[in-house]
C-alpha cells in the first residue's frame, strides 16, 4: 500500500472533515556531511477547507552524518514539520488536487526534509572538536597543549627587539595646548 497518496474526495464535500493519516514516503537525500536513505515515517491531520485540504504533521527519517567539529560519522534524525495546501488548481500557495480526487505527499515530503537537514551537523551537543594544533579528537583524549611553536613566518624577527624595549613609553610626546 501506498502511504503517500490520498484519497480526499470524500472530503472536499465537507469542509471542517478532517482525518488522520499515517506517512511513509521511501527518500534519498544526501549533502557534503549528511546522508538521507530509508523511509520518512510520520503522521498527518487532512482537513478540508472550502476547495482545499490542508496537510499539516510531522515527519522524520534516519541520518548518517559528519560531525562538523570532530569529523567523526554518527547516526542520527531529520525531523521536519508539514503543513502543505492542496487545491482545485495549483498556484503558489497550493499544490493541485489530481482528477481522481487524489493528493500525493511524497514530493513535499522530500522538500520539507531537504530543508531540514542540518548544515553543521553534530556528533552530540556538547562536541569538543578536533585540537588546532595537532588534529587529535578532544572528545577522546584529552590535549595538553602545546609549546609555543616557531613555524611562524614572523619568528625570525621575535630576538630582533629585547622585551624592555616594548614596555617603556614612547620617547616622543604629544604637544601641549595653551
Amino acid at each position: 500500500m501506498d502511504f503517500s497518496r490520498y484519497r480526499v474526495s470524500d472530503l472536499l464535500a465537507r469542509p471542517g472533515a478532517h482525518r488522520d493519516e499515517y506517512l511513509e514516503v521511501p527518500i534519498t537525500l544526501s549533502s557534503e556531511s549528511v546522508t538521507v536513505e530509508g523511509t520518512a515515517v510520520g503522521e498527518a491531520r487532512i482537513e478540508a477547507a472550502v476547495g482545499a485540504v490542508v496537510v499539516r504533521g510531522q515527519v522524520e527519517v534516519p541520518s548518517k552524518v559528519v560531525c562538523s567539529r570532530c569529523l567523526t560519522d554518527a547516526v542520527g534524525v531529520v525531523s521536519a514539520p508539514l503543513v502543505v495546501t492542496f487545491g482545485d488548481e495549483e498556484d503558489e500557495d497550493s499544490r493541485p488536487i489530481s482528477g481522481e480526487g487524489q493528493i500525493d505527499l511524497a514530493l513535499a515530503v522530500h522538500e520539507e526534509l531537504a530543508m531540514a537537514m542540518p548544515h553543521a551537523p553534530l556528533c552530540k551537543s556538547d562536541c569538543l572538536g578536533l585540537c588546532t594544533e595537532c588534529g587529535t579528537d578532544l572528545n577522546i583524549n584529552p590535549c595538553d597543549g602545546h609549546p609555543e611553536s616557531s613555524d611562524s613566518p614572523l619568528a625570525a624577527l621575535e630576538g630582533l627587539f629585547p622585551p624592555e624595549q616594548y614596555s617603556r613609553s614612547p620617547s616622543w610626546q604629544y604637544p601641549r595646548r595653551r
